[in-house]
């Protein structure tokens, strides 16, 4: 499993609804960054579980969410 770590909040415009949407940005250890929908990781973050997402930077991996 890859490890990514959180950089900060941005909200962003979402050109379908054209309503604010908050990304969460992240730095992946490759050295890519890329967002997630906050919404998205507070359904999937609990608190005794490890929050990870399908890799938008690498086919068929998962990514670490930390310091969310």
């Amino acid at each position: 499993m890859n490890k990514s770590i959180f950089i900060e909040e941005v909200t962003v415009i979402d050109p379908q609804d054209k309503l604010p949407v908050e990304v969460s940005m992240f730095k992946h250890e490759n050295g890519g960054i890329f967002g997630v929908d906050s919404s998205y990781i507070s359904q999937v973050l609990t608190d005794d579980t490890t929050p990870f997402v399908n890799d938008p930077l690498e086919p068929n991996a998962l990514v670490l969410l930390k310091d969310v």
